[in-house]
């Protein structure tokens, strides 16, 4: 039995686990970067053979703890190298890793050479050359501080090169052992066995078609590259037995081929494709995959498919300078999918998760993978209506604003010009402020003038500028519709002597809403579909925000400074966010160096909302855990018998609360007492509760808390400058136990 290595890109190593094991490997253990194993020679050329996942694959000579660096030449030459080289036969040496001195992989080539050179001086008077091109054996040392481990390169060359895309340049090409990671995590062989179609609709090189008709032929991915295998010339070499492996592989082939499912491509680059007909030739596949030059925009499919996978790899901004024309290629995308293919499965790769929000479709799994350097999700999707989250036509919200242009006179109107002048004095007095603070989304105005009762906030994004929200407050049944429709237009008319130069939002960007007292549902409830997400910074973090769907944007921004004051606390700390809403909290903690997290709220629509925030500061869901769970039940249940406990706890209940999945209705102010003490009980010994609320009358009952915790009111503390002319927007305490 031999001691092996597998090494295979980083995502990868719990499916080459799979995949080695199911070929019969021994002991399988998944590293980060690879999987050890065990077995006959017989195993391992059947590893380099038919693994579509590993780079290359090590058979283990030493694996040992080093005194010192002189001790490493003198193991490398106690090995029976005899076994593996003859004396006037080559080899190559190549060394990765530090220790024991050893910083310069040359170096520890070098003394790796040396012990070799010294091993045949001293049995046969003659030594093997060096020679770095074709060597008879390839050596490999790696060392760990004082682990060193020896190794013979069974390969000789990185088993994702096929042999079908030699000689062509491809601009961002997805390496082939990571596309069959992708097809094994998206189920295709199991697609692929019954019957179901495979296309990819920005296919590129074809790298996807092609290793998803090598696993539904059964094809060996190293057929065409049998003969480059470095053990070839290596002394342990058993010719009959790789011999007749070959011969069973091509067997199988060739018994398969003929059972292929359809499988298509398109890409809008006829560059792209010309490459993608040199390699399906070189593959043997020209005449069993169809591939035709179209962009997903003219989409349509052009047969009578049967439903299967669907599994792209967009472009991004490594490839596309321009975000705009990404963002749009991923709302075509989605709506190709949602339009043609319904009923298939769907698997799409990108290296900017929060771009997957534009496809409209909700993904209900999703995998790490890395493409080279660059880090990447697996999004997957059942193309299904139940999952759609499809952009609809722009709604009533843009009412206000065609009324503006059709009566211009309205920007003239003595109101206008008040509500203009008052929102220029309030950006004069904020802007230093802003700049200094790095502040990227503040409000400018909020019912200053109070016959002028709205909220206005302006939000720069990084994909398309700045944004205008402006929330009008529901007048009270007093005043006069028809004279608060008047100076609603007079308000909204003045943005236009306001919002021009730097601080120009289009009159498009400038979203209108009604703000009223919202109970039980309709809380939730959607104000339209248009499915547009964008990203601003706050507190160093990319924050996801929606202008139109619902009430709110999925920030709120008078809890800024409550937000940092969290995040300075949770610094190399734990943080549990109750009642998350989009986890910004958790997302702002954790970028300013929080260690573990979990967050909690009943909305599935809100933490898939909080999964993409973590996308956008790629966060892993390791360590910080985003949880569906109806808090106030889940609170009565861990405050008894804790199973964790936090250095720091954010409570933030909504002031109001009902849901058909709650067992309860939720009252701030009846509740709040209740639901410190339980939250309290989650607390390390020093640890430290904020509480906060958005309720204005509310009073935190004190004389039933203050025998058992130290409150401190932040409220002054945490208002933002943006919103002092209103110190009633929130509350805040910080709460510890006596």
């Amino acid at each position: 039995m031999f001691e092996c290595f597998a090494t295979a890109p980083s995502g990868i190593s719990e499916l080459l686990k799979e995949e080695l094991t199911q070929l019969g490997a021994e002991n399988v253990k998944a590293q980060p970067r690879g999987v050890t194993f065990e077995g006959d020679l017989e195993l391992l050329y059947r590893a380099c053979l038919w693994s579509r996942l590993a780079n290359r694959f090590y058979l283990t000579l030493v694996d040992a703890e080093l005194k010192d660096q002189d001790s490493l030449p003198k193991l490398v030459k106690s090995i029976n190298w005899q076994q593996h080289l003859s004396a006037d036969g080559s080899f190559a040496v190549s060394f990765s890793g530090k220790g024991l001195g050893i910083d310069h992989t040359h170096y520890g080539a070098l003394l790796i050479k040396d012990g070799v050179v010294d091993y045949f001086n001293d049995y046969f008077g003659e030594r093997p050359s060096i020679d770095t091109t074709h060597p008879d054996i390839r050596i490999h040392g790696h060392l760990n501080r004082n682990h060193f481990t020896l190794s013979l390169d069974m390969t000789g060359y990185s088993l994702h090169q096929r042999g079908y895309r030699e000689g062509h340049q491809v601009d961002a090409p997805l390496k082939e052992n990571v596309a069959a990671a992708i097809l094994m995590r998206a189920q295709w062989p199991e697609i692929a066995a019954e019957g179901g179609t495979l296309y990819d609709p920005m296919c590129g090189s074809a790298t996807f078609l092609i290793e998803g008709a090598f696993m539904a032929s059964d094809r060996a991915p190293a057929l065409a590259k049998v003969n480059e295998m470095a053990f070839l010339h290596w002394k342990g070499h058993d010719a009959a037995l790789w011999e007749g492996l070959v011969e069973e592989a091509e067997i199988r082939h060739e018994k398969m081929k003929g059972e292929l499912p359809a499988i298509y491509g398109s890409d809008i680059s006829h560059r792209s494709l010309e490459v993608a007909y040199d390699a399906l030739a070189a593959a043997e596949l020209d005449e069993v995959v169809e591939i035709k030059q179209m962009s997903v925009a003219q989409g349509r499919r052009w047969g009578d498919w049967t439903p299967g996978l669907v599994v792209t790899n967009p472009p991004y901004g490594e490839r596309l300078s321009d975000e705009t024309q990404v963002k749009q290629i991923y709302l075509q995308l989605g709506e190709f999918l949602r339009n043609e293919f319904q009923g298939w499965q769907a698997a799409v790769l990108t290296c900017h998760p929060e771009l997957g929000m534009y496809l409209g479709i909700k993904a209900k799994r999703s995998h790490s993978f890395n493409n080279g350097a660059m880090e990447c999700k697996l999004l997957r999707f059942e193309v299904a209506e139940k999952w759609f989250r499809q952009p609809a036509l722009k709604g009533g919200w843009q009412l206000p604003m065609q009324v503006v242009e059709t009566f211009p006179d309205l920007v003239e109107s003595e109101g206008a010009i008040m509500v203009a002048n008052r929102i220029k004095k309030n950006l004069k007095r904020l802007k230093s402020w802003v700049k200094q603070q790095q502040i990227h989304a503040y409000r400018v105005y909020d019912a200053d003038l109070p016959e002028y009762a709205l909220a206005i906030d302006f939000y720069q994004t990084l994909e398309q500028g700045n944004w205008l929200v402006i929330n009008e407050y529901a007048a009270p049944k007093t005043v006069n519709p028809a004279k608060a429709k008047k100076r609603l237009y007079e308000a909204l008319a003045g943005l236009d002597r306001v919002f021009v130069g730097d601080d120009e939002v289009p009159r498009t960007q400038r979203v209108y809403k009604v703000r009223e007292r919202q109970k039980g549902s309709a809380q939730y409830e959607k104000q339209a579909e248009e499915q547009q997400f964008y990203t601003i910074i706050e507190n160093g973090t990319k924050i996801r925000v929606n202008f139109t769907d619902y009430l709110d944007t999925g920030i709120f921004l008078d809890h800024r400074s409550v937000r940092q004051f969290v995040a300075d606390l949770a610094k190399g700390k734990s943080l549990l966010n109750l009642f998350c809403y989009t986890a910004t909290a958790t997302v702002e903690a954790v970028v300013q160096g929080c260690k573990k997290s979990l967050s909690l709220d009943l909305s599935k629509t809100y933490l898939y909302w909080a999964q993409h925030n973590f996308w956008a500061n790629k966060i892993s869901e390791a360590q910080h855990r985003l949880q569906q769970e109806d808090v106030l039940k889940w609170l009565t249940t861990e405050s008894v018998a804790p199973s964790e406990q936090f250095d720091v706890i954010f409570l933030d209940p909504p002031s109001f609360s009902t849901s058909k999945r709650m067992d309860d209705v939720l009252d701030v102010q009846r509740d709040h007492v209740r639901l410190i003490e339980q939250a309290a009980a989650l607390l390390k010994p020093a640890g430290t509760l904020i509480f906060s609320t958005n309720l204005r009358k509310f009073k935190l009952d004190q004389a039933a808390l203050s025998e058992r915790f130290q409150l401190e009111d932040l409220t002054r503390k945490t208002l933002p400058k943006d919103f002092q002319r209103n110190p009633k927007i929130h509350q805040v305490w910080q709460i510890k136990a006596k």
